[in-house]
């Protein structure tokens, strides 16, 4: 059933991509987070490893998916498509250390004290962090 889901969203996320749709895009992307929350909620404890990729994979998918929809392009200067694509790079790598620290705190028990405490704290900064680039990154596109 969640593969089906996720297969949907998957034609849809193809869909809205080739016929320019942000809005279906959108739907779309939050659809294949959901059916990769749900898979892994059902396998409790026993998620794959490859969980953190899985979600910096969402991350990467949705920030390319969003570049290829943006109609303003500029072919003769190739350091700003090198600074995006670093960008995006960084906001990925940023994307996996934050779902390896938060699967680690989710490892720890109950009692952990202050290790517990100071992975939580530093899961909340680099979230925080990561929010806060990405809506600085939208706050800065150029106007069409």
């Amino acid at each position: 059933m969640i593969a089906a889901a996720g297969a949907l969203a998957l034609v849809l996320l193809v869909t809205a991509l080739t016929k320019a749709r942000p809005e279906s895009t959108v739907t779309a992307l939050a659809g294949l987070g959901a059916c990769w929350t749900a898979s892994a909620w059902t396998q409790g404890a026993q998620a794959p490893g490859g969980t953190i990729f899985a979600a910096a994979g969402l991350l990467v998918a949705a920030e390319l998916a969003f570049a290829s929809l943006e109609q303003v392009s500029v072919a003769d200067e190739p350091e700003l498509l090198s600074r995006r694509l670093a960008g995006i790079v960084g906001r990925g790598l940023g994307a996996l250390v934050l779902a390896a620290i938060l699967l680690a705190a989710l490892g720890l028990n109950a009692g952990g004290g202050l290790a517990l405490e100071a992975v939580g704290v530093a899961a909340v900064v680099g979230l925080l962090l990561l929010v806060f680039s990405l809506a600085r990154a939208e706050t800065q596109a150029p106007e069409r």
